[in-house]
């Protein structure tokens, strides 16, 4: 009997901190001792253990109360990722260890052996060391084989899936950080369901409306935000690809694929350029200025307006269908990079990417 490791579903742990991709027959169990920490895998069967791998995900934060800003070793990540990388337990035969810097932090990577109870066992582990302001977040995942898995074909498909998901893992430790900078600046946050095809946290202060002009199988909305010089308008458009075979079948997308789809829907407007893996999907981001002429004026005979703009796009991907969210947001030109505006972009940064998509499967959180 096969075991269907490409069968998977999402997870979501430490109240949404640690999201990705396991084996559909994989279970989720929090560690009976260590908090903060959790085992992925199948249960046994019969009294023997299943031996069809482990995750183990452990989640630690540190919050550091100094008076002003952190000395430059305190929050030098890579650094601290190379002093721990080059101090590991004695006794353990290591076959890979690097270390390289991610975005908020740095990762060390290391794949070793173990004997545990007589039993040879192979870890490969990716360490997350994350910084934001004074608040660090130190996230582990740990892969685990017995050794006599190794060379099966369907557990070195195994290893692969394991290292891609936990590769595309979306980490969101500062998300409580990051709220709490937003609503200093622009008031209380809300929840809101654009027609039940996505789901945004934004300022109450933002107004919405829909935006008549939007074709009905890609619905568009209008959001503006009024300070009391300017205002910043954004769109959120929302759309769906159905994926099928030449004999009109659904098809679920190789991951490997994910950017190119993604950049073949950005050269609608030539908007895209950075990419960031995401479970069961991607997401593109741009910045860039929208500046006209001097005396330029629209058709209504008002001069245009300058703006400098943000774009994302986060598309999720299921079986026989792609569903992907726009967010695009114009701030005025002149005042961009000072309050509230800056604050706005830095938010929505990270409010697209905890998009929710009501018409996926639901995330499993434990």
């Amino acid at each position: 009997m096969p075991f269907d490791f490409h069968k998977l579903k999402t997870i979501s742990v430490a109240n949404g901190e640690v999201t990705l991709r396991i084996p559909e027959r994989w279970d989720v169990f929090p560690h009976e001792r260590i908090e903060g920490s959790w085992g992925c895998y199948e249960e046994e069967a019969e009294g023997q253990d299943t031996d069809t791998g482990t995750l183990w995900i452990k989640v630690d934060h540190v919050r550091m109360q100094p008076h002003g800003d952190l000395p430059p070793e305190a929050s030098d990540m890579m650094g601290f990722a190379k002093d721990i990388s080059t101090g590991g337990p004695k006794g353990i035969a290591e076959i890979e260890n690097s270390v390289r810097p991610v975005e908020q932090g740095a990762l060390w990577y290391h794949v070793y052996d173990v004997d545990e109870d007589g039993d040879m066992l192979r870890i490969w582990s990716s360490h997350y060391f994350l910084i934001r302001g004074t608040h660090t977040a130190i996230i582990s995942m740990d892969f685990v084989l017995p050794h006599y898995r190794m060379d099966d074909p369907e557990f070195v498909e195994l290893r692969e899936i394991m290292e891609r998901e936990i590769g595309a893992a979306f980490l969101d430790p500062f998300k409580v950080d990051e709220e709490k900078v937003a609503e200093d600046a622009l008031g209380p946050l809300h929840r809101c369901n654009f027609d039940d095809r996505v789901k945004l946290v934004l300022p109450e202060a933002m107004s919405i409306t829909i935006d008549e002009r939007a074709e009905p199988k890609a619905p568009r909305w209008y959001c503006r935000l009024s300070t009391n010089t300017s205002y910043a308008g954004m769109f959120v458009e929302w759309r769906s690809i159905a994926l099928r075979d030449e004999d009109g079948e659904p098809v679920h997308l190789p991951p490997a694929v994910y950017g190119d789809v993604l950049n073949d829907i950005l050269q609608d407007d030539g908007i895209g350029s950075r990419h960031v893996p995401m479970y069961a999907g991607v997401i593109a981001s741009r910045e860039y200025d929208d500046v006209t002429e001097a005396g330029a004026v629209n058709s209504d005979g008002l001069p245009y307006d300058d703006y400098h703009c943000h774009v994302w796009r986060n598309a999720r991907f299921a079986e026989g269908e792609v569903q992907i969210v726009t967010v695009l947001l114009l701030l005025p030109f002149g005042e961009s990079s000072q309050a509230p505006y800056r604050d706005l972009a830095g938010y929505m940064n990270g409010a697209v990417r905890r998009a929710q998509f009501p018409g996926l499967p639901e995330v499993e959180r434990h």
